[in-house]
This record gives structure tokens, C-alpha cells and sequence, in this order.
């Protein structure tokens, strides 16, 4: 267990210095930013479809709570997961110095353990949503003739820490809740030049939100023949209220007009999520898996003259195979490739188009050692339109994720 909490320990100093470092995405000006919906782990490779799948020894399933009841009883293990993306821009705004970025972040740090037949917990870190956009545009003052030079960027995000139990009522019923506390801050700020100013007049508002979020989920397996097996999944997120408090600072030429100036508080109101999925395995060794996802986001926010808050949807395939061995008298995976498609619709409507995306993805994953399991990904989609001078995203990503466990304490049971 020394192990385990040493690399908990080392990973949480990885991740707080990595968190600075924020894919640029010109939609993240808009709401509390683009919001991180996927988890890194080995559903990566099939699109992270896995809402009726449990995980399975050495490597969790993050998107259905109920999915860690599949983890190995009595052994304690921990995490990683490493998202990378290069993304190129499209668009009349675009040029040679904005045309692309490219970035390499911790997505997930979490702790689990089956602690007995009937019980999984996990503890854990990731990101909620991201902010990190830069762009100029001339700003004019009602009644006066001036014309500014304005550059406005944005910068933060809000993270979430989670707990997720699951239970095991049976042998084909899996049950489980996640508890969320999502917090962070997001930085706009602007610098206006020219128009007659003799310096740079700089406004820096900061929005720290607060808030706590709930999901339950729920597997259900059964036999349809020898060889064929079924699973059905579900997922309910709530409707949640994160708190906003909001801050202003104004400098001008590098004296300060305004420190930390309290401003009204708000809220930002976090939809009801529904999350279903099928899947069928054929003997262990083959599955076929589908997902649909829709949030209620119609006019939940406020939006602004050219955006609002529309419903957003996903669907997304997988498949995944497996290749077995027998070990000690017993059938035992050694390593699976996977495969996946998917069609997303966001929260986002900007100049009346929906911004949508699409992509395909591809993984393997395997065993280094048996305490040691890796799973590799890469993702190629596309995101956002050209139309009405909006801008579309071209991007290639890659994910490892990392899972060692360790042997619990566990009243003198004994492990080969």
C-alpha cells in the first residue's frame, strides 16, 4: 500500500503543475468554457462507449458509477490518465499565427478499491471545463466617436473532485452514485489601446464558481445464449446550481484604479444529463457496445447577442476485442485492440449554427507487469463550421492511461 499512496502523492504534484497548461479553443469564450465530458481510461479507444460495460481487473470504466463494482476484490489501485492534442484552426480570422496548438495535460488522477463482493470505491480528480482563447476587436463607447483597439483573452477552468461507490445486488445488477464538488475560476480580460488613451487601460473580471453535482447509474447483465451476453446501462446526472462570485480589477498604465472590486453574485445552472448504452459480448473476447447522451441545456443561461444554450447530444460505437489466455486453470486477458465512431451535438449555438463534431478513435492496451496495465488511444475528429465566419477545428489526440494495483490488507486472505 506504501506504493500506492506514493504515487497518489506524485501524481497530484503532476497534475498541479500541469494545470496551467489549456488547449487554446476559440468556443471556450463562451458559458464556464468547453466542458471535459469524456474520461480517459480504456474506453478511449472505442469512443468512450462504455455506459453498460464493467470495468474489468486492472483497468476502471469512469463514465457509469456502476462500472467499478467489475474491479478485482481486495486490491487497491490507482490512475493516471494523459490526453494530448494537436488541433489546426480553419476560418477568415485565421492566419499563420493563430492557425494551430497543441497541448499535453493530466486528465484524471483517481484512487479505487473493491473492498468487498459487494462494494467499489473510487476517489478522484479531473478537470470539468477549460477557458483559453486570445482575439482582437475594435470596441466603441456608446454616444462617443472613439474607436479602442481591444484584445480579449480568457484564461482557468473548473476542476472536480469525485467520489463514486458501486454496489453489486446480485449477480447481474450493478449500482452506483458519483458526488462531485466542481470548483474553479475563469479570468476575461481586456486591454484596450489607442482612441486617444496615453496608456493601456486593462479590466480583468474573474468569476470563481462553486457547486456540487450528483450522477447514479445502473448495469444490468444477463445470458441470451452460451456464448452471447447483454448488458444495459443508464445514467441521471443532475440539475445543479454552481455558485458565482464575480471580481473586477482595473489597471491603467500600470497603476491600479480597481483592486478586487466585488460585483454581484450569480449562478451557472448545469443541466439533467441522460446517459444509455447497450452492449453485447461474444464469449468474453468480442463486444459491441453503443451510447446516446442528451443534456436539457434549452434556455437554462443567459446566453449573449450571437450565442445561446441549446440541447446537446451524442452518439457513439465501439468495438473491442480481446485476446485470452489461460493462467493457473483460468481464463485471463492478455491484451485488446478497440475501435470507435462518434457524432456530437454541444450546448453551443453561435450565430445561429450548432457547433457539432465527429471523429474516430482506436486503442490497445495491455499488461507491462501484473501490477502495471496501460491502455493507448488516438482520436481524430472534427469540430465547429466555416459558416457565418465561424471557425472549424481539425484535431488529431492521443491518451495513455496508467493503472498499477497493490494488495489491501485483507484479515490473512492471501494472494498468489
Amino acid at each position: 500500500m506504501r506504493k500506492i499512496f506514493v504515487l497518489t502523492g506524485f501524481f497530484v504534484v503532476l497534475a498541479a503543475a500541469a494545470s496551467g497548461q489549456n488547449m487554446s479553443s476559440p468556443y471556450s469564450v463562451y458559458g464556464v468554457g468547453e466542458i471535459q465530458a469524456q474520461h480517459p481510461d480504456r474506453s478511449s479507444g472505442m469512443a468512450n462507449t462504455s455506459v453498460s460495460l464493467l470495468s474489468t481487473p486492472g483497468f476502471i470504466l469512469n463514465k457509469n458509477p456502476a462500472s467499478i463494482i467489475g474491479l478485482e476484490r481486495s486490491l487497491a489501485q490507482i490512475d493516471l490518465g494523459i490526453v494530448g492534442k494537436i488541433v489546426s484552426f480553419k476560418g477568415n480570422v485565421i492566419n499563420g499565427d493563430n492557425s494551430s496548438t497543441r497541448d499535453v495535460t493530466i486528465k484524471r488522477i483517481s484512487l479505487s478499491a473493491k473492498l468487498n463482493n459487494h462494494w467499489a470505491s473510487s476517489i478522484g480528480l479531473m478537470p470539468f471545463s477549460y477557458v483559453n482563447y486570445s482575439f482582437n476587436a475594435p470596441k466603441t463607447v456608446e454616444g462617443a466617436p472613439t474607436t479602442y483597439t481591444g484584445l480579449y483573452e480568457g484564461n482557468g477552468g473548473l476542476k472536480h473532485i469525485f467520489w463514486t461507490n458501486g454496489f453489486a445486488l446480485g449477480k447481474n445488477l450493478a449500482l452506483g452514485v458519483r458526488s462531485s464538488f466542481i470548483f474553479g475560476s475563469i479570468n476575461q480580460i481586456e486591454t484596450l489601446a489607442g482612441g486617444g488613451l496615453n496608456s493601456s487601460v486593462v479590466t480583468q473580471l474573474t468569476d470563481y464558481y462553486s457547486g456540487f453535482r450528483f450522477e447514479g447509474g445502473a448495469i444490468y447483465g444477463a445470458k441470451l445464449s452460451k456464448d452471447w451476453r447483454v448488458s444495459l446501462g443508464g445514467k441521471v446526472t443532475t440539475k445543479s446550481d454552481l455558485t458565482s462570485n464575480k471580481t473586477i480589477t482595473v489597471t491603467e498604465g500600470g497603476s491600479v484604479v480597481e483592486q478586487d472590486k466585488q460585483l454581484s453574485d450569480g449562478t451557472f445552472t448545469l443541466p439533467w444529463q441522460y446517459d444509455a448504452g447497450i452492449s453485447f459480448v461474444n464469449k468474453g473476447r468480442t463486444t459491441f457496445t453503443v451510447d446516446y447522451s442528451y443534456g436539457d441545456w434549452n434556455k437554462l443561461n443567459p446566453g449573449g447577442g450571437t450565442w445561446t444554450m441549446v440541447n446537446n447530444e451524442r452518439i457513439s460505437a465501439g468495438v473491442q476485442f480481446s485476446k485470452q489466455v489461460q493462467r493457473f486453470g483460468m481464463v485471463a486477458e492478455k491484451s485488446y485492440l478497440s475501435a470507435g465512431l462518434f457524432s456530437d451535438k454541444s450546448y453551443l449555438q453561435v450565430k445561429g449554427q450548432h457547433i457539432e463534431g465527429y471523429g474516430a478513435t482506436i486503442g490497445y492496451g495491455g499488461y507491462l507487469s501484473r501490477g502495471l496495465a496501460y491502455n493507448l488511444a488516438v482520436e481524430a475528429g472534427r469540430r465547429g463550421t466555416l459558416t457565418n465566419n465561424l471557425i472549424r477545428e481539425n484535431y488529431f489526440q492521443f491518451t495513455l492511461s496508467l493503472s498499477y494495483r497493490e494488495v489491501l490488507y485483507s484479515k490473512g486472505r492471501k494472494y498468489d
